[in-house]
């Protein structure tokens, strides 16, 4: 698909989520949807794990605390197929606009550290679930498949792609989505720690700012994209809801400001949102701008010898049941997003939907 708008506004979101909180996390997202609607946006994107928030404690806490942790954090993941799912995607609709979100899946009794991509129209166009959870994350999440590995969607507004965290770091990842043509990128981050709190031998790799301005900007240099990273920020307030009791309260600002805008070739554009930041930062985007970065190094095109190097991707759903289909003609495989509830239409929109999420004009 040739992108009919090719200059355009998206912004990023650099706020807290609602902790442990489906119904306030579904507010705030679609509060943040509604205000990029205003802005006119024609993308917004949000934080690794947005919805219910990071569960940043599991770096901090042994088995023991992290129970009465977990138990929350599990029954406030967002099921799929949710009636919440739906009032996010009804507000991408009423603002005719991208979003690409993070989310904790409930899928059955197993939680993923999944993105969506929903379109103007409220059809969710993309389902990737992050294919290895993070160290101490896989105490939490499962692992994506073969069929929610994609991370790249043809649209009108361009070639836009979403990765996880230390995705955007992943050498292989990045040659796929580069593969595939990718011209924006959205690179989700978690909460994260700056430098001042590192000690060793925990890595230089660990803390945002290496996540946040080496990272980041070297992604949209590879791949050469326009490359937004949301981060997530944190209150003492939500210190103390992420704590177990008992426990000293860290300070919120070390986790906060780390929201990030490059370009294609991986300049800065926009300023370091303060620590106290809540809200959008924004870009403007003009897609033209990818063409002298991938003249000179396009790895997913003149720059690359695919009879001397290949990236083998199996896109397969494997499933723990494996069923003949009903004539035994072969095998019945259903696609995760299918299964899940994602490719489901949403109803058509009532005059209420419009009226609750529509974005008021100034």
């Amino acid at each position: 698909m040739v992108a009919t708008i090719r200059k355009y506004k998206a912004a990023a979101v650099t706020a807290e989520p609602g902790w442990f909180d489906l119904k306030k996390s579904v507010e705030k997202t679609i509060h943040w949807i509604n205000e990029a609607g205003k802005a006119d946006c024609k993308l917004v994107a949000f934080p690794e794990l947005w919805i219910p928030g990071y569960p940043y404690w599991m770096w901090k806490v042994n088995y023991q605390e992290s129970l009465p942790l977990l138990k929350k954090y599990r029954e406030n993941s967002l099921p799929s197929d949710s009636p919440e799912m739906q009032s996010i995607r009804e507000a991408a609709r009423a603002n005719k606009i991208f979003v690409s979100l993070g989310y904790s899946e409930l899928d059955l009794a197993s939680l993923y550290t999944t993105q969506v991509m929903i379109s103007p129209t409220g059809e969710v166009i993309n389902h990737r679930r992050k294919i290895k959870a993070t160290h101490v994350e896989r105490l939490v999440f499962g692992d994506g498949t073969g069929d929610t590995t994609k991370s790249v969607v043809d649209t009108e507004i361009g070639r836009i792609g979403h990765l996880n965290c230390w995705e955007n770091m992943n050498p292989f990842l990045k040659s796929y989505a580069a593969s595939l043509g990718e011209q924006v990128h959205v690179a989700a981050w978690p909460l994260y720690p700056e430098a001042a709190t590192l000690k060793y031998p925990d890595p230089y790799t660990n803390i945002s700012d290496a996540n946040s301005d080496i990272v980041t900007p070297a992604y949209a240099i590879e791949t050469g994209t326009f490359t937004l990273a949301p981060f997530q920020t944190i209150t003492a307030e939500g210190i103390k809801l992420n704590t177990p009791p008992g426990t000293e309260c860290e300070d919120p600002n070390k986790y906060n400001g780390h929201t990030r805008i490059f370009g294609p070739d991986g300049q800065k554009l926009i300023p370091n949102p303060a620590k106290d930041f809540q809200g959008l930062v924004f870009v403007d985007i003009d897609l033209d701008e990818c063409h002298l970065s991938k003249a000179l190094a396009d790895f997913g095109g003149h720059y690359m010898r695919p009879d001397l190097i290949r990236l083998l991707v199996d896109t397969d759903r494997k499933d723990l049941i494996t069923e003949k289909d009903k004539n035994g003609s072969g095998i019945v495989i259903v696609k995760t997003i299918d299964r899940v509830g994602l490719s489901t239409p949403l109803p058509a929109a009532k005059p209420a939907e419009e009226l609750n999420h529509r974005p008021k004009k100034a």
